[in-house]
């Protein structure tokens, strides 16, 4: 605003002359021909137009039905993937995997990452802390070459995703951060749909199932879900009688157990140049036996020493490697990806169609920028609406009329015909910048 009612009046006074200045150049005699020959042939159209009503008005509602019928048809998304020059790999190990283990796989999968041409740098992330959640788990972060050395990322990932799938025992999940993050949790993959249900039992009998329907829909891929269940776990079962017997409380055998195994920060030592932690545990060959367990010995209050063994049966079992809550509700996070060429639209209607097979018991939801794509959907229509609607208020205002804006909107239909055919003929979704391109050409 500024600018042009300041800096565009003075370059107006420099460089407009009048129509009858007589130095108009070859550039403003070309224009101005071009301005003519589009004048004479809208006025020839025109003519034509008024001369054949009847078929001007089927061609107009023709062309309306067929713009909403676009409108239905078309492949919805909501936000395009952009080369960031970013590529997020998610990786999940066996629920029994160790540390070290996880540790050896992910350096195969980071240099066969590292080694791809297009890459310049990464950096590695292995267990439970931050936004891993277990053990098994891990996140490659790969920043990618200038854009001119190299291909787009997603040609990359196909690349890519090929040669990670030869590292036997650990699975890699690739995607683009994308550019806008719309709530829901950082996943392996990038849109997340949630079951819960307060019904344990149930909600962790049909997610597997529910995981594996979607495996076998064609428009997803990297389907994986937060649910491991088959996680190996030790049972302590404390015998009461006999620890009240030798004056040891559940809390002592707790608290034992927490620094045997717990990397409990016991003490900090300090040089001049740094500081090291002071970390207490058993030793290594004692962390990978069970049976060890048996042998730790808890300090009565009585200050004698208590072999674990005789106070608690140690059972070996199974259960989730994780309890995850969505609303303080139990839940099971199943995250997917879109194959090429699918719009986000189908694959939220294809998972819909199979929600409707869970039980009632179980509420469905997506997540993150599924959720918001479903919300966004549903406005669509209206925001539609309310811009013509604007537009109108404000020719009206300008024509002092309220016919005349109905005549110059009346053209919108073959507009927005126009932009939905150029958008299928392209092969592109109708997604959020699409949408705002509609209604700025309205």
């Amino acid at each position: 605003g500024f600018i042009s009612l300041s800096l565009t009046p003075m370059l107006c006074s420099r460089f407009l002359r009048g129509p009858h200045s007589g130095q108009e150049g070859a550039f403003s005699r070309g224009c101005e021909q071009v301005f003519q020959g589009m004048l004479r042939l809208y006025e020839r159209t025109l003519r034509w137009v008024l001369a054949h009503r009847r078929t001007t008005m089927i061609a107009f509602w023709l062309i309306l039905l067929l713009t909403s019928y676009l409108f239905v048809i078309i492949p919805k998304g909501f936000l395009p993937d952009q080369d960031t020059g970013q590529i997020f790999t998610f990786t999940e190990g066996p629920q029994d995997t160790s540390f070290g283990s996880m540790v050896s796989r992910q350096k195969e999968l980071a240099e066969i990452i590292l080694n791809d041409p297009a890459v310049a740098s990464i950096m590695s992330f292995v267990g439970a802390g931050g936004t891993n959640m277990t053990v098994n788990s891990g996140i490659i972060f790969a920043r990618l070459k200038p854009r001119q050395d190299r291909p787009h990322v997603s040609k990359i990932i196909e690349r890519l995703r090929p040669q990670l799938s030869t590292i036997p025992n650990i699975q890699a999940f690739m995607q683009v951060p994308p550019s806008i993050r719309i709530g829901g949790q950082l996943t392996k993959s990038p849109y997340q749909f949630t079951l819960q249900s307060p019904d344990i039992a149930e909600l962790y009998q049909w997610a597997p199932k529910v995981e594996e329907w979607l495996r076998r829909l064609p428009q997803l891929t990297d389907v994986t879900s937060d649910l491991q269940l088959n996680s190996p776990e030790i049972l302590v079962a404390i015998d009461r009688d006999k620890a009240a017997a030798v004056g040891v409380t559940a809390e002592q055998i707790e608290t034992a157990l927490g620094s045997a195994y717990g990397s409990r920060q016991v003490s900090t030592i300090y040089t001049s140049t740094n500081q090291y932690w002071v970390i207490l545990e058993v030793l290594p060959q004692y962390q990978m036996d069970p049976a060890a367990l048996a042998q730790l010995y808890i300090r009565s209050r009585s200050g004698q020493l208590v072999p674990l063994g005789t106070l608690a049966e140690i059972k070996r079992s199974t259960g989730p490697l994780t309890v995850n809550h969505a609303g303080q509700i139990p839940a099971v996070t199943i995250s997917f990806n879109l194959n090429p060429g699918v719009a986000l639209g189908e694959a939220v209607a294809a998972i819909s169609r199979v929600a409707q097979e869970i039980p009632a018991g179980i509420s469905t939801s997506f997540q993150g920028t599924a959720q918001a794509f479903q919300a966004s959907l549903k406005g669509l229509g209206l925001l539609l609406l309310l811009a013509v609607l604007v537009i109108y208020l404000v020719l009206g205002i300008l024509y002092e009329s309220f016919i005349h804006p109905l005549t110059i909107l009346s053209g919108l239909p073959s507009a927005g015909f126009g932009a939905l055919l150029i958008l299928i003929l392209c092969r592109m979704d109708l997604n959020l910048y699409a949408f705002v391109g509609i209604i700025m050409l309205i």
